[in-house]
């Protein structure tokens, strides 16, 4: 029989303080971690947690929820956002951020990623150079973008798509043309709303990736979310085989039918 886990964020989770204007609480209850960033006025990101990131810019992807005050966010490619109370966002890796006014910002983080946020040096440990694992972030992107020509360069001539389930779309994908042809009947069945947001990247450092993702999308007036992953296999740096898993084929199976 399952336990039931309870833990305070506050009460008991780790406080990780910036170098100025606030901290942020990691709390855990078995297979839920979330992170309670409190963002005092005049708080940023590349001043007050940079020296403790050592990065150029927040290497952290971020799912959040902002319960209170604002906070702008400037992406590597220079795009600028503002955030407010009651916004969801999902922020890419490669930003800088700051709070906005005089109220300090509250935002509620569930991604995995947030465990290592403003972490010390001592906690620091630099990550592994994985061309595949960076390959299948590129596919990702492209593939949301509608970037035929860099999805094509992630996947090999004659990769394998091979997606489970009883729906119109089950089956064995052979050749680009083919994946990129299903690609293409999922974009059609959903008026192209279809949209995988990668959540985590998983890999073995060898030949060997898995993606775990969220899917969005609407068909017949109704919106569906729901969470998979892919499993690659890279041979020559492309992926060769892509097997698709899902944790809930029926309710798929019923969106597609």
């Amino acid at each position: 029989m399952a336990d039931l886990k309870i833990s305070g964020v506050e009460r008991t989770g780790e406080v990780r303080r910036f170098r100025d204007h606030g901290k942020m609480v990691l709390g855990t209850a078995g297979g839920m971690t979330l992170g309670k960033g409190m963002f005092e006025p005049g708080w940023r990101w590349s001043e007050d947690v940079k020296p403790l990131a050592g990065t150029d810019s927040c290497q952290v992807h971020h799912l959040g929820y902002v319960q209170a005050g604002a906070m702008g966010i400037r992406l590597d490619d220079g795009r600028e956002f503002e955030i407010h109370a009651d916004d969801l966002v999902d922020i890419p890796p490669g930003h800088d951020a700051w709070v906005v006014g005089d109220e300090t910002c509250v935002m509620l983080d569930a991604s995995p990623d947030a465990t290592g946020y403003a972490t010390g040096p001592a906690q620091r440990v630099a990550p592994y150079t994985d061309d595949n694992a960076a390959a299948v972030r590129k596919g990702y992107a492209a593939f949301n973008s509608g970037d035929l020509e860099t999805l094509m360069s992630v996947l090999a001539k004659d990769c394998v798509q091979h997606v489970p389930g009883k729906s119109q779309l089950a089956g064995e994908y052979k050749g680009i043309d083919a994946v990129l042809g299903y690609y293409a009947k999922l974009g059609e069945l959903t008026d192209g709303t279809f949209r995988p947001d990668l959540i985590e990247v998983h890999s073995d450092g060898k030949s060997h990736v898995c993606a775990v993702h969220q899917v969005t999308a609407t068909r017949n007036g109704v919106t569906r979310v729901s969470r998979g992953s892919l499993v690659f296999t890279f041979y020559g740096g492309h992926a060769t085989d892509l097997l698709e898993l899902h944790s809930d084929q029926a309710g798929d199976d019923a969106f597609f039918s």
